[in-house]
């Protein structure tokens, strides 16, 4: 058999190959999850619609089922979040702190993609188990790779390229008008609910028929239009201009219910939550203010950088970074998010010009600088709360304001002040909810936090997790509360990397061929 001939019979005619038996004995059926991703969803707004009867099929999930806060990464944002959820290890592992990240020797930053991620994803681990998946949506999964299943990736896709594993999935979308990414990261746009209503209504068409191609154990679909809107009701009232997404969610959520059935378990969950906030908190300024950063004294007024987000932010921090005197300056601002900021030393070795060789001495002032501050409430040094060794693009120190309190850094604006209008952004609490055959109706849940996620999943598809993931089964939802295994990851044997520029290399096509017949599939 060619190689093309059998990547069709297997990738194309999966469905079938997965749902039979290598044998003619029958067979308990698997266990089958469906994650539904509502990207920046808040029970602070869900609550209202729930009471008012506008969000019926979440009411009916919920009347079977648990719900939870859910604790998201600090800082609250998609990219590192999604990523920590579908693999159960943090930011200091899986090496993913924002949408950007360093550029080696270098203050330059550049966009952050599946490359990025050190760690292996639920559907790495589950291929490598012969376990299909049906990942629709999750950012940050640009390139896609090769898997037992489908994917289509999210935010950060380039809406023209091979977006879609199989690769010819990608024209088919593309044919009937579906945009992978909403958010004007790649392009200078501005969203309206409009455009996000219609996608969605698209997706609810899609869905269906995408999920009714594919015999996935595991289907996990994010949809991200809600978090792209929340951030453009600058102005509005963010309930009411989300509200119409919520409804249209809710719908979605029906459809994607009546095809998996009632004997799919179901969790419903968000990768961090939104809100309002009335003050802002300049971390740059602050920095320099308190002496930690200096400015050039011959540093130019520049117009703020325009185009699309992803060129954008990226020149901005170059901006800020250039008016400072850097072989002076021993910090500066870091990724910030909602109500969370983060530092990074301008180490010597580390940074081009960093003058920093006694870091302990400055962290020290940092955090005695910063706790001293009235908004601060938390201060955390980043090798204590984000451990792990993929460290190239985490800040050194992360603190927390008060909950109405946004932390931003910005060139040219007030150290900190009122917000009028309000400013809505994330903020840590995300939504859990969770139902089907696996769980007790109305358990009352432990904490939550988005590195359970990953162990759930596995636990509920009765398989093994790795002792690598940090996150907890939380055992008290759920009817039977026999522990998980556990086992090194090591015995998955999903080490299948992504790489630059094609989706997949010659080398990844054969490693998957080879794992694919490891596993009985193909001759």
């Amino acid at each position: 058999m060619t190689r093309g001939a059998f990547f069709r019979a297997v990738l194309l005619g999966l469905a079938a190959v997965l749902a039979g038996c290598r044998d003619a004995a029958p067979r308990e059926p698997a266990p089958r999850l469906l994650v539904v991703g509502w990207d920046g969803a808040s029970f602070r707004y869900l609550d209202p619609l729930l009471a008012a009867g506008k969000l019926p099929h979440l009411a009916a999930l919920l009347a079977r089922g648990v719900r939870a806060p859910l604790e998201s990464t600090r800082i609250p944002i998609s990219s590192a979040a999604w990523t920590t959820a579908t693999t159960g290890r943090g930011p200091g592992e899986h090496g993913i702190y924002g949408f950007h990240e360093p550029v080696a020797g270098s203050y330059a930053l550049t966009l952050t993609s599946a490359r990025s991620n050190h760690a292996a994803p639920l559907w790495r681990l589950l291929t490598a188990r012969g376990v299909s998946s049906f990942v629709f949506g999750i950012p940050l999964t640009y390139p896609p790779e090769p898997l037992l299943g489908t994917m289509v990736c999210g935010m950060l896709a380039p809406p023209k390229s091979e977006y879609t594993w199989p690769p010819a999935l990608a024209s088919e979308l593309f044919a009937r008008g579906f945009l992978p990414d909403l958010d004007p990261w790649l392009e200078e746009r501005e969203p309206t609910v409009a455009e996000a209503l219609a996608q969605l209504e698209l997706r609810r068409e899609l869905l269906p028929e995408l999920l009714a191609r594919d015999d996935g154990r595991l289907a996990w679909i994010v949809f991200k239009e809600l978090d792209v809107l929340s951030h453009f009701s600058y102005g509005l009232d963010l309930a009411a201009h989300v509200e119409p997404l919520y409804v249209k969610l809710d719908e979605l959520l029906g459809t994607l219910l009546e095809h998996v059935g009632p004997e799919t378990n179901v969790l419903l969950v968000s990768d961090h939550g939104f809100t309002s906030y009335t003050h802002g908190l300049n971390l740059h300024a602050w920095l320099v203010r308190e002496g930690f950063a200096t400015r050039r004294e011959d540093a130019e007024q520049i117009a703020p950088p325009a185009g699309p987000f992803g060129a954008r932010l990226s020149a901005e921090a170059s901006q800020r970074q250039g008016e400072l005197d850097l072989a002076r300056s021993e910090a500066f601002a870091w990724m910030c998010e909602g109500n969370f900021g983060s530092v990074r030393l301008n180490l010597a070795g580390r940074e081009p010009e960093g003058p920093v060789r006694a870091p302990e001495a400055v962290l020290a002032r940092l955090e005695q600088r910063l706790r001293a501050h009235p908004s601060v409430v938390n201060v955390w040094r980043a090798e204590e709360l984000l451990p792990g060794p993929a460290r190239a693009a985490l800040p050194d120190l992360v603190f927390e304001t008060r909950p109405e309190v946004q932390v931003f850094a910005e060139r040219g604006s007030e150290l900190e002040g009122r917000y009028e209008p309000t400013v809505a952004d994330h903020d840590l609490l995300g939504i859990f909810v969770a139902a089907g055959p696996a769980f007790r109706p109305g358990a009352a849940p432990e904490p939550l936090t988005l590195l359970d996620l990953a162990p759930l999943a596995l636990h509920l598809l009765a398989q093994p997790v790795p002792h690598e993931m940090r996150g907890r089964v939380p055992l008290e939802l759920l009817r039977d509360a026999t522990p998980e295994t556990r086992v090194p990851e090591a015995t998955f044997g999903a080490h299948l990397p992504v790489r630059a520029g094609s989706p997949y290399s010659a080398d990844e096509l054969r490693a998957l061929e080879e794992s694919l017949r490891a596993l009985g599939y193909g001759d």
